[in-house]
């Protein structure tokens, strides 16, 4: 996560006078197209926040605050720091429970399985979940309790990203982080919204379609993370269980900010077939769960009329989920 790398400026081919900047970060592509007449360096300060980010919050990066945090069991937390966790304890809370940062013993736990870990390690990654206190300047970790904010933290970027622009003017752009993480601001000259390609269970099909304006989009998945056979699971997991989720589905939230979709994307895949529903009553979202055979789509989401489920899934074109 702390590599980037600059792929390219080029046009789009959607509006002969947008242009796109890719960046490597948080190990993926952030992805900014920019439908309004600027030049190179008004990308600058979105892709510098999200480095930023990605410095703070890295797993991977042992110079990380986020590291040096979770290997001391807590401790003096700078403000940028307190303000992300802030953001998402408050989300937690909102879920229910069902996102929880602190869950970063339990994914670790299985990311890193060779087998199906036995009772007592599942039980022990478990009792660590949800023991984080915030004290002034201060974070307090119970033992054994890692933060992991992976998919949170790109969405935390999209909305920075997205304020960056917007402080030097843009009033067109969508902002793309791995694909999941997403934001349209505006919308391309011509049109009225972002067009958003959707994948489903199977990463390399496209399922749906979604219009994007001025609202943050998050796309989970649940399968895709290790295993195989029996032992198959998805890297999302439960933190009331401190296991995986096996079922083979999609959910797809918009919500005011890319943050809080992604914490309701997260929500609505752990509370399963009622996950939808549940995730309409909070304030601004609309959300959908697609599987292989099925789509429950929230009344929120059928209201406003943006998401269309496909007839036939299509492979998915490089270029396809930015229209």
């Amino acid at each position: 996560m702390s590599r980037v790398l600059v792929l390219a400026a080029v046009l789009v081919a959607t509006a002969a006078q947008a242009t796109t900047q890719v960046h490597y970060v948080m190990g993926t592509f952030l992805r900014v197209v920019v439908d309004d007449d600027v030049d190179l360096s008004t990308f600058d300060g979105c892709f510098a926040e999200a480095r930023a980010l990605d410095r703070m919050l890295s797993r991977f990066d042992p110079a990380s605050e986020l590291v040096r945090l979770n290997d001391a069991g807590g401790g003096l937390a700078s403000e940028p720091f307190r303000n992300v966790l802030g953001q998402a304890l408050a989300l937690g809370t909102a879920t229910g429970g069902a996102f929880d940062v602190s869950v970063g013993a339990a994914t670790a736990l299985w990311r890193t399985a060779a087998a199906v870990p036995d009772a007592r390690a599942v039980s022990a990654a478990r009792a660590s979940i949800g023991r984080v206190a915030v004290d002034g300047e201060r974070v307090a970790l119970g033992a054994g309790t890692w933060l992991d904010f992976d998919g949170f933290a790109k969405g935390v970027a999209v909305d920075a990203c997205v304020t960056a622009l917007r402080r030097v003017g843009v009033t067109r752009a969508l902002v793309s982080f791995g694909e999941s993480s997403l934001y349209g601001l505006g919308a391309p000259r011509g049109a009225d919204a972002w067009t958003i390609d959707v994948r489903g269970p199977d990463p390399g099909v496209v399922v749906a379609r979604l219009r994007l304006r001025d609202r943050g989009l998050a796309v989970s998945s649940v399968f895709g993370g290790a295993g195989s056979g029996a032992n198959a699971h998805g890297h999302v997991v439960d933190p009331a269980s401190g296991r995986p989720l096996r079922d083979d589905v999609t959910s797809v939230v918009v919500a005011p900010r890319a943050a809080d979709a992604e914490a309701w994307a997260k929500a609505v895949l752990v509370r399963g077939p009622e996950g939808v529903g549940i995730g309409e009553r909070a304030d601004g979202i609309q959300a959908a769960r697609l599987g292989r055979d099925h789509a429950a789509i929230g009344r929120a989401m059928r209201a406003a009329g943006i998401l269309r489920v496909l007839a036939d899934a299509r492979p998915l074109d490089g270029e396809a989920e930015l229209r």
